[in-house]
């Protein structure tokens, strides 16, 4: 069976940011992998509206294109922060803001690095992506036909009084309902990154983003390799 990867950036990111994280997962599982064509517009207007199928949208395309391109039968989405959000929401066999995607039939697995899932607080944690994949596709609705896998980084505990880069992750664990004074990858804690049913990593000292530390999830091969699921592969 011939795959693709898939890889969706964060929000506000720029789909260029993750060449190089495309190579390498190219070199290590032997599979194409692309990134979805998204700039920061896209999310700017997907904030704006509270929706995001403008997002899903360009998602879908990739992945028709990955079946032309490549005779990809199905697909591995790598869903980087809100990224893995959107992974959720596509493989809904429900309306997903008026469309219905039907993913599931086109993705054997997703991955995701530091997505604030948040399920244990349910549909109700005060951001509109992850309200929305709470409600429409809570923890791993599709296990046994897609297989799930967290990832999560350990690199910044939250201190309100503590140094900068303590204080602005205090703020951002407790945006999504978290306690501040935890751990997490300096925007998103490691209780929100955990989805149930999904196969679960932590990865000590890795942040967030470019932005939050040298060492992030797509910052190296080593790191790259940590969090990569062999298994994943022809997963079918």
């Amino acid at each position: 069976m011939k795959q693709a990867i898939i890889i969706i950036g964060g929000y506000n990111s720029i789909w260029t940011s993750y060449l190089k994280m495309a190579r390498e997962l190219q070199a290590l599982s032997g599979l194409p992998t692309v990134a979805v064509p998204l700039l920061p517009w896209h999310w700017w207007r997907a904030e704006r509206a509270k929706q995001a199928s403008n997002v899903l949208e360009r998602l879908d395309g990739t992945v028709a294109w990955a079946h032309r391109q490549h005779q990809a039968e199905d697909c591995i989405l790598v869903g980087h922060s809100a990224g893995g959000l959107i992974a959720r929401l596509y493989l809904s066999d429900r309306p997903v803001w008026n469309r219905i995607y039907r993913g599931v039939e086109h993705v054997s697995g997703i991955v995701t690095l530091g997505s604030p899932h948040c399920d244990a607080g349910g549909p109700d944690t005060g951001w509109f992506l992850t309200d929305e994949a709470n409600q429409l596709a809570p923890g791993a609705p599709y296990f046994g036909r897609v297989q799930y896998h967290t990832v999560a980084g350990k690199s910044v505990l939250g201190d309100a009084s503590g140094a900068w880069r303590e204080r602005r992750a205090f703020r951002s664990y407790s945006f999504f309902g978290a306690s501040g004074d935890t751990w997490g990858d300096g925007v998103v804690p490691l209780s929100c990154a955990r989805l149930d049913g999904a196969e679960s990593v932590i990865l000590s000292g890795v942040a967030h983003s470019r932005k939050y530390g040298a060492a992030w999830y797509g910052s190296s091969k080593e790191i790259i390799q940590s969090w990569w699921p062999e298994g994943v592969v022809h997963g079918r």
